[in-house]
């Protein structure tokens, strides 16, 4: 009877979970601007490729570093200087968990170099290496430093320093959640079979115990 009891539970604080998630997004999600899946070769880009949406050629909360060919690239990107920065503003305080997700394409640090990445001032480890053409979906669980900047700011700022490298690469999106990546959410309707199989082992084990 304690296994029933134990097992809806954790069914229903997995549907919970999974309703009460947020997320922010910077950029489209439109397959760094040439439809191409998630993780697969995107066609060949010459520097100056430029697939932005009109929204993100106007956007200045990071959007208008996605979509191009190559980011903060002097003389090829569509943007001046070396630093690619995405804003995510008006946070509340509270955070105990945080992932964030990026949607890249074709980093060889390597080979030409690797970009200084920080957040809130935080240095990442950013030293990938996908090579061209690869695009790479990308999740980063927040540590508890970044989350404790978070709650004092209220905002998450990602800056991502060339740093000297000669790489092209780019960015589809970037995306902020307040719940860890790693541990994803069951589907809800998965979730509410556990449920109900979880209330009907409970249901018997009490009928047992009457008889």
């Amino acid at each position: 009877m304690k296994l029933s009891k134990v097992f809806a539970f954790s069914a229903l604080a997995i549907a919970m979970s999974s309703a009460s998630a947020t997320s922010w997004m910077i950029g489209d999600d439109d397959g760094y601007g040439a439809g191409i899946a998630d993780n697969a070769n995107h066609p060949p880009f010459s520097p100056i490729y430029d697939g932005r949406s009109a929204a993100e050629k106007v956007a200045t909360d990071g959007a208008q570093y996605t979509d191009t060919y190559s980011t903060t690239h002097p003389g090829y990107s569509p943007q001046a200087g070396t630093v690619a920065t995405f804003s995510f503003t008006g946070l509340s305080n509270g955070w105990t968990q945080g992932s964030m997700w990026f949607d890249m394409a074709d980093f060889q640090a390597s080979t030409f170099g690797a970009a200084k990445v920080k957040f809130n001032g935080i240095d990442q480890n950013w030293a990938f290496n996908d090579g061209y053409p690869s695009t790479k979906v990308r999740f980063f669980d927040l540590q508890q430093d970044v989350l404790d900047t978070i709650n004092s700011n209220h905002e998450l700022i990602i800056t991502i320093d060339r740093n000297g490298s000669a790489d092209f690469y780019g960015f589809d999106y970037a995306k902020l959640s307040d719940a860890f990546a790693g541990t994803q959410p069951i589907p809800e309707p998965a979730s509410l079979t556990l449920l109900a199989l979880g209330m009907a082992g409970l249901a018997a084990a009490r009928r047992r115990k009457s008889v």
